[in-house]
């Protein structure tokens, strides 16, 4: 069986990349995976290289099955404190021999997980106690949580602070395995990365903290400049770093640490309580035209390329200025949006019962999707992606033609204008993707994923796209397509070999011609 799965798969790449092949007759093709990795990019054998190449080119064709022990997760936000186990069926979290077993992250209690509020190696709530008192908390908007475990520092976070600040968190696909797929079950926003490589896939100026909290090990696995330049790179003018560690202070660690972040000009705020707490500002607009930094700016043409697969660079990139005038009520919402979301979330149940939470706008323009859903469902936070278009030239190696990731030429571009720089000033999140690529997320990701007005012009790789959105999608999560473009492809014949069919309550939605609603069944093998 897993011999013809991968002459079927190769047979059906090879034609795809050729464009030979239309989308009804290759997903009626499609098997379901059996011996394949839930990360179509890679093999089981390839786990480290993930460490680095976190968003692959596919390298598999197959759809992800259902875990038998599948079901659904408790309303927001009680998910954030527990969870069913079968839906991680491959996570190690738990194991006794497991990293991070003795340090309460979880805790297994038959077929559910428990996730103390006080877990890990510091409980997020002391953490956050300790930030500096300069800090005004109800003005942070956006965090990039570093090294981020099980999201419980970012589950803080968003139900700490009263304007529901949004936390987008990422950890590696490493031998801790899963970790990525716990924050997303608890619906706190995660993806699978490493800085150790590439940018951060955002604009310049995205965020107003990056935290640290022992992440700093990760840090061995590039340059100590690099990282500070791609911290640099992401926080907002006035932005905050903070960095905790047992031992940041030992091993020579801080003293670079105290080099670099006086190269960009950053102002090391004042702590008490502990000494392994390091928080550090970066200069507001005003203060960097009189601070002395020393590390040189790039050039405008490098500055403006969109980070998605970029390798880091050694200059010094500043965010686009135009942009940094916070939107605090997140922008208005057009009248036909507000009124679109409505009619939408009327037909969906789980909006109103709270177990709706995670949600993909896979085209998402200036947010404005984003924006309605979090004011007609609270529980609801939306990943807004500005599709890309990536060329990328590689080098080859020896007479086997092996592919020399150290040689690579990238070449980005937005597909339409780059409006992500305007949804981070909204005080919303999202990040750059090739639709092309495989998404660095675990299966089982979305509640829902809203697919308007986008072409997807690229043949060659849509029937990667449709699983891609297969993979992504939950049992029992919707997908909706709306405008021009995919939506006209789209019919229950086209999508019943994935499993999707459309709900009678929004049948009247698809005769009215506001959107086609596709819900997707259970499956297993």
């Amino acid at each position: 069986m897993l011999a013809f799965y991968v002459l079927l798969a190769s047979s059906l790449l090879q034609q795809l990349r050729a464009g030979e092949i239309n989308l009804d007759a290759a997903l009626k093709e499609v098997s379901v995976c059996e011996e394949v990795d839930e990360l179509p990019a890679y093999s089981k054998e390839d786990h480290w290289a993930s460490l680095y190449e976190v968003i692959g080119p596919y390298n598999s064709l197959c759809r992800v099955p259902t875990p038998s022990d599948y079901t659904t997760r408790p309303a927001w936000p009680g998910c954030l404190w527990e969870l069913p186990k079968g839906n991680i069926p491959k996570a190690t979290l738990w194991e006794s021999e497991g990293i991070k077993s003795s340090q309460n992250w979880l805790q297994v209690n038959g077929d559910k997980l428990k996730l103390p509020r006080n877990g890990g190696s510091m409980a997020a709530s002391k953490f956050l106690g300790m930030l500096p008192p300069s800090i005004n908390m109800s003005s942070i908007r956006t965090v990039l949580d570093e090294g981020a475990g099980v999201c419980g520092l970012g589950a803080e976070i968003m139900i700490t602070y009263k304007q529901r600040p949004l936390v987008l968190s990422y950890a590696p696909h490493d031998s801790h395995a899963s970790q990525v797929q716990v924050c997303m079950e608890r619906g706190v926003p995660a993806i699978i990365f490493s800085m150790a490589r590439y940018q951060f896939p955002v604009p310049a100026g995205s965020f107003d903290m990056v935290t640290c909290k022992w992440c700093w090990h990760w840090i061995a696995a590039s340059s100590i400049g690099a990282w500070f330049l791609e911290v640099d790179r992401v926080l907002k003018p006035g932005g905050y770093f903070v960095l905790y560690a047992a031992v940041w202070h030992n091993h020579n660690f801080r003293d670079q640490v105290e080099y670099w972040s006086n190269t960009m000009g950053w102002a090391h705020l004042k702590t008490s309580g502990t000494k392994d707490l390091a928080v550090y500002q970066k200069p507001t607009v005003q203060q960097a035209a009189t601070t002395a930094i020393t590390y040189p700016a790039c050039s405008k043409a490098e500055s403006t390329q969109p980070s998605f697969r970029r390798f880091h660079v050694p200059c010094r990139i500043s965010a686009d200025l135009s942009l940094q005038a916070p939107q605090r009520g997140g922008g208005d919402i057009p009248q036909e949006e507000l009124a679109y979301v409505q009619k939408l979330v009327a037909v969906l149940p789980e909006a109103a019962a709270g177990t709706m939470t995670n949600v993909l706008d896979l085209n998402a323009g200036a947010a404005t999707f984003a924006l309605a859903m979090r004011q007609l469902v609270p529980s609801a936070w939306t990943l807004n992606i500005q599709p890309v278009t990536s060329v990328e030239f590689h080098h080859k190696e020896d007479a086997g033609h092996h592919l020399n990731y150290g040689g690579v030429s990238n070449y980005v571009t937005t597909e339409g204008a780059d409006l992500l720089p305007h949804v981070f000033a909204k005080g919303l999140i999202g990040m750059y993707h090739d639709w092309c690529y495989m998404f660095p997320s675990y299966p089982r990701a979305f509640d829902l994923i809203h697919i308007r007005s986008y072409m997807h012009e690229r043949s060659s790789c849509l029937v990667q796209f449709m699983l891609e959105v297969d993979r992504l999608l939950r049992p029992g999560g919707y997908v909706v397509f709306s405008g021009p473009g995919l939506a006209a492809k789209m019919s229950g014949e086209v999508v019943e070999p994935l499993g999707w069919e459309v709900p009678e309550a929004a049948v009247p939605l698809e005769q009215a011609n506001v959107a086609t609603v596709f819900r997707k069944r259970m499956m297993s093998k």
